[in-house]
């Protein structure tokens, strides 16, 4: 086919399993945009170009799972025998789809990256708009080919897509004593990277420890997929995709009200796997942190209400996420109290071993720090998404306390609290707007029991002259008539 003046780029309409061209793009920002994301594609398949001919992506890959299975081989745990065997199933289907990549995929992407040279192939565009994530897809035979702008942080994603690989399955004892347990932890994986396929419980992940950990927490038929790779900045990853056969798919919100009602033990059971999915573990900062987008807040709330009142987890709303973190002491007391538990401790341990475990290495090196115990001073107000501190005046009455530079903004948090029923003040302090509840408002609020039981805190971890006005903060708040 001769070479063309320029590229012909259309709006997408799905027709089977692809999209099709439905009528041409006109406007020139979009068509600027996708340009830029082929020119992107272009530059990484070049930049990688060494380790993308020789499958040396797949080699390392292999190599490192097959060095894990030779240093385990004498293992004799329960749950390392289990990911021995799905493991080896892993290096299996890379060996199938290195065959495949060096005969066929491979010489497409190539062939694919010369038709956008000679403008001689269709370019696919899906989404566009504030929200939506600009998609430009590009099809072969057995490639396509999608790249992303993400709408949310303006990142550029690259994905191809691999026909032709169908997968095993593979079968997993249950290793676990306590099914109570068990379905908490699989609550952690469907409230953050888990997904439903034909009714039942999945996931993608690019990660290998990630892949294992996860179905050895669905016992039973799992399969276990390639499903394309991924062409990033600085490396190319393979794309896995899990589906339990033997489980039936619970939708998030399902998980999401029965997570509301757990025991504080359970709740942190649910935690370790959900900070495994969508969390970070910093050492150096002595922090765990949960990472949602502001699409799931809602879904989140009460299990987030529930995390900074009774576990001290502290929450930070930025431009399209929220950060739910618990820091220092407790984020350590965390940390040691997954370990305590002997499932969840075989899992990070697990975890930790495989390639790209730094995250479960974290939690251990975090457990393992010395720290001195610090009592987290803030709550979140009940059926608001407002975080207060707690302060003790010199009068030993309570005062529950936020503050905002811009006046603005001080004035929506009055707002949302006088919806959510609570009566707040506010006042200038030191150039700050300082939004309060006052002792009085707590006393008569659904406040109370959330601040007597945080102050109960305090009293016990305190050994100096602090004790006293807090015990008879406690007693102004009439926090021992309710015991």
């Amino acid at each position: 086919m001769a070479q063309a003046d320029k590229p012909r780029i259309c709006w997408g309409v799905k027709r089977g399993r692809r999209l099709v061209c439905k009528e041409l793009v006109t406007d020139e920002e979009t068509i600027k945009e996708v340009l830029e994301l082929v020119e992107e594609l272009k530059r990484r398949v070049e930049k990688h170009r060494g380790k993308l001919e020789t499958a040396a992506f797949i080699d390392e890959l292999i190599d490192l799972l097959e060095q894990w299975l030779e240093e385990h081989k004498e293992d004799k745990g329960k749950k390392v025998k289990e990911a021995r065997k799905i493991v080896r199933k892993m290096v299996e289907l890379l060996e199938e789809l290195r065959e495949k990549w060096v005969k066929v995929y491979w010489r497409q992407l190539l062939e694919l990256v010369e038709l956008l040279e000679r403008n001689a192939i269709d370019i696919v565009v899906t989404g566009k708009g504030n929200e939506k994530s600009l998609v430009v897809h590009i099809y072969s035979t057995d490639v396509n080919v999608k790249v992303t702008r993400v709408a949310k942080n303006g990142g550029i994603t690259m994905h191809l897509v691999l026909s032709e690989l169908e997968g095993d399955d593979v079968r997993v004892a249950n290793m676990f004593s306590d099914e109570e347990l068990l379905k908490a932890i699989q609550h952690g994986w469907e409230m953050t990277d888990g997904s439903v396929i034909n009714d039942h419980p999945a996931m993608g992940t690019n990660q290998p420890w990630q892949a294992i950990l996860w179905t050895l927490c669905y016992p039973g038929k799992i399969h276990v997929l390639i499903y394309g790779i991924n062409i990033n900045e600085n490396d190319v990853s393979v794309k896995w995709y899990l589906v339990a056969k033997d489980h039936e798919a619970r939708s998030k919100e399902e998980a999401a009200k029965e997570v509301k009602n757990f025991d504080e033990e359970r709740i942190k059971i649910f935690l370790a796997s959900a900070i495994w999915g969508d969390g970070e573990v910093n050492v150096g900062e002595r922090y765990v942190r949960l990472i949602m987008g502001l699409a799931k807040y809602d879904l989140w709330l009460g299990i987030i209400e529930r995390l900074i009142n009774e576990l001290g987890f502290t929450i930070k709303v930025r431009d399209y996420k929220a950060e739910v973190g618990i820091n220092s002491s407790k984020a350590v007391k965390l940390a040691r109290d997954w370990l305590a538990m002997p499932d969840i401790r075989e899992l990070i341990e697990l975890g930790a071993s495989l390639s790209g475990g730094e995250k479960l290495r974290r939690i251990i090196e975090l457990a393992n720090m010395e720290i001195k115990e610090l009592g987290s001073r803030s709550i979140l107000i009940l059926g608001t998404n407002i975080s207060m501190s707690i302060d003790v005046n010199g009068d030993c009455r309570v005062e529950l306390r936020t503050h905002r530079k811009d006046n603005n903004e001080a004035l929506k948090l009055i707002e949302e609290l006088r919806k959510a029923g609570y009566k707040p003040s506010m006042y200038v302090s030191r150039g700050n707007y300082i939004i309060s509840i006052t002792h009085a408002n707590v006393r008569d609020s659904p406040l109370k029991p959330i601040v007597c039981r945080k102050l109960g805190e305090w009293l016990n971890e305190t050994k100096d002259e602090r004790k006293e006005r807090i015990a008879k903060a406690m007693q102004n708040l009439k926090c021992f008539d309710d015991t």
